[in-house]
């Protein structure tokens, strides 16, 4: 669906069709993002809203928070989770994946990374 709305956002001439189609599959591709991440679980829910903040300090912060009320095995699945797609990114065919995108998921996950080998949790670490 990316492709298509890139394809559509691309053309030389936009007509009041094409940006209509472009309207309905941007619409298409957030409902399906949305019932892809109902399954997956807080850590997942917190990356997606981190990624959101353009100041990292302000992603520092809130994750900070979060990690505040959970505990450290939560600290850990978000830890998986962000490696889990910075591998991703490396299979994504020519790695045609936003430079800031992959920066922010780095970020978070050092910052993951150096909270649970500080906890009492690190016996992997």
């Amino acid at each position: 669906l990316d492709g298509e709305c890139q394809r559509v956002a691309s053309a030389k001439r936009v007509t009041r069709e094409n940006a209509k189609l472009l309207q309905i599959l941007r619409v298409i591709q957030t409902r399906v993002l949305e019932e892809l991440g109902k399954g997956l679980g807080d850590s997942v829910v917190l990356l997606n809203q981190l990624l959101g903040y353009d100041n990292a300090g302000e992603r520092a912060a809130v994750l900070d928070a979060s990690l505040t009320v959970r505990d450290a095995s939560f600290a850990k699945e978000m830890f998986d989770s962000t490696n889990e797609a910075l591998d991703g990114f490396k299979r994504i065919p020519g790695g045609n994946v936003d430079p800031e995108l992959i920066a922010r998921v780095e970020e978070i996950n050092e910052h993951l990374r150096r909270y649970v080998k500080d906890s009492e949790f690190a016996p992997w670490g």
